[in-house]
């Protein structure tokens, strides 16, 4: 059939008056795109110290998807605001709604042992409260100050356990105690001014206890063992007698005189074993 210039070929689309309905969604004529979702990939996040890092860590169970959402909400400002209290780190995030949605981080009860226990594993390493201030902690401090598990809550719709409104303000928080290592501490309430006192007192404990057990070991001493009892056996003949002819060798001015001086050494030694 001719195509008729004057007249084109009517549209297959729905119209309803002079609108026209297309499915914008469509990449084929005749129904939706049956591809597969495109798959999100995320950049390797870098490294934070210690006493940042278990915050990045928590964040493990996110799916990629809402993890590359989440980081690049905080790269674009979306976290409002956030703060570090006791016990918990809150923040703010703009969404897709009109309200921003309220976050909570929430670390594990920890009792005043445990705190205690972070401070003496600070000051009884070497070196430790310099590190503490660079935000590298031993397992042991961050166990004590930490622990698990983190959790995480949302005001927003999604129903799983870490969405990407939580993954920003980890996201913020975790950049924050990186560049300000006491951050962990005030986390727990605890001022690094008080810290420092107390790793100085500790240090003096554990000191004094040092000194005190060294001293009872010096005047009091310790549980000998048993002395050999070896059986009886001349000297002269367990020595070498080479090396007592090299030594009156030394002293002598012929090898006759050597062998004398030899033999006169044997003489004595046979006369003092006879007394």
């Amino acid at each position: 059939m001719t195509e008729d210039k004057n007249n084109p070929p009517r549209s297959t689309r729905p119209r309803r008056d002079n609108v026209i309905y297309a499915n914008f969604g469509s990449k084929k004529s005749g129904g939706f795109s049956t591809e597969p979702p495109t798959r999100h990939e995320v950049t390797p996040q870098r490294r934070y110290p210690s006493a940042a890092q278990w915050l990045i860590d928590a964040l493990a169970p996110v799916d990629s998807g809402r993890l590359k959402r989440g980081r690049d909400y905080m790269r674009t400002g979306h976290v409002l605001s956030h703060n570090v209290e006791h016990g918990r780190i809150t923040g703010v995030v703009a969404g897709s709604h009109n309200e921003p949605f309220h976050v909570t981080v929430s670390l594990p009860h920890r009792s005043t042992d445990d705190l205690s226990r972070a401070i003496r594993a600070l000051a009884s390493r070497s070196g430790a409260l310099s590190r503490a201030r660079k935000g590298d902690l031993d397992a042991e401090v961050l166990d004590a100050l930490v622990g698990e598990p983190v959790t995480f809550r949302c005001e927003c719709p999604d129903p799983t356990t870490i969405c990407k409104h939580a993954v920003a303000t980890a996201e913020v928080a975790a950049e924050r105690i990186a560049q300000q290592p006491e951050m962990l501490f005030k986390l727990r309430g605890l001022d690094m001014a008080w810290v420092e006192r107390q790793m100085v007192e500790e240090a003096k404990q554990v000191g004094k206890e040092s000194s005190q057990a060294t001293d009872d070991r010096f005047w009091q001493g310790r549980t000998l063992p048993e002395l050999p009892d070896p059986a009886p056996a001349p000297a002269i003949e367990d020595s070498d007698i080479n090396l007592l002819h090299q030594a009156m060798r030394t002293v002598s001015y012929t090898a006759v005189e050597q062998l004398r001086a030899v033999a006169d050494i044997e003489d004595m030694y046979d006369y003092l074993l006879r007394r």
